[in-house]
C-alpha cells in the first residue's frame, strides 16, 4: 500500500468536546444567547448538541444543503435536502458546524435561514480550512489537513481505499491494511479494523 499524500488531522471524541468548549467559551465572551441551534446535517448536528447542552439552550434544529451537479451542468446546484421546521421568527439562532471547507454550506444555510425571519444569525464551526470563503463568528481550529471525526471513520476507510484504488474484498490480511491506515492517519488500529470487517460484510 502507497503513502497517502495528505496531511491528516484525527480527532477524539474528547478532543471534540474541547473543541466545543473554546467555541462557547467565545460565544459567551460575545454575551451571545441564541434561542434556537442550527446544525447543519450531517456533520454539524453532533457538535450543534454539544453546544446545546454547554449553552443550556432549549431549541435544536437541523438543515441539509448538498451539491449536485446534473447532465450537462459544469457548476454544482446547492439543494435544499432538510428544510428548516422550527420557527425562528425573531429569534436568535447560532449555526453549527463540524468543518468549514469551501464555506458555500454555511453561507448558503445563512441565506436560507434569513428568509425565516430571524432577529440575528450567528455562526460556529470546531474546524476552519484557511481557504474558505467565509469564516464563521466562532471557531475553534484552522488547518489545511484532512480532518476525520470520530462519527466517519468507516466513511473516511472507505474513502481511503478507493483513493489507492483498493478493493475490501481483495485485502487478504485486514490487520496489515488496518496498521497501515493507522499509522499514515493516527485512527486507532482497532477503529480501522471494525471498519474493515464492516466493509468486507457490506460487499
Amino acid at each position: 500500500m502507497s503513502k497517502l499524500k495528505l496531511k491528516f488531522l484525527t480527532l477524539t471524541w474528547d478532543d471534540v468536546q474541547q473543541l466545543s468548549y473554546k467555541i462557547c467559551d467565545q460565544i459567551l465572551k460575545e454575551n451571545f444567547k441564541p434561542d434556537v441551534i442550527v446544525g447543519i446535517m450531517r456533520g454539524g448536528w453532533i457538535p450543534a448538541r454539544i453546544v446545546l447542552d454547554i449553552l443550556d439552550v432549549e431549541t435544536l434544529a437541523a438543515l441539509e444543503i448538498k451539491f449536485y451537479k446534473g447532465i450537462g451542468e459544469v457548476k454544482e446546484r446547492p439543494i435544499l435536502t432538510q428544510p428548516l421546521i422550527v420557527n425562528i421568527r425573531d429569534k436568535k439562532v447560532l449555526v453549527v458546524d463540524d468543518v468549514v471547507d469551501t464555506g458555500k454550506s454555511l453561507s448558503i444555510a445563512v441565506e436560507t435561514l434569513k428568509l425565516y425571519g430571524p432577529q440575528q444569525i450567528k455562526t460556529a464551526a470546531l474546524v476552519v480550512k484557511p481557504w474558505s470563503i467565509i469564516n464563521p463568528d466562532f471557531y475553534a481550529l484552522k488547518t489545511d489537513a484532512w480532518v476525520i471525526f470520530p462519527w466517519e471513520i468507516r466513511e473516511t476507510v472507505k474513502e481511503i481505499l478507493k483513493s489507492l484504488n483498493i478493493s475490501v474484498k481483495e485485502v487478504k490480511s485486514v490487520k496489515k491494511v488496518a496498521n497501515l491506515i493507522s499509522e499514515q492517519t493516527g485512527i486507532k488500529i482497532n477503529h480501522v479494523i471494525r471498519a474493515l470487517e464492516i466493509l468486507r460484510k457490506e460487499q
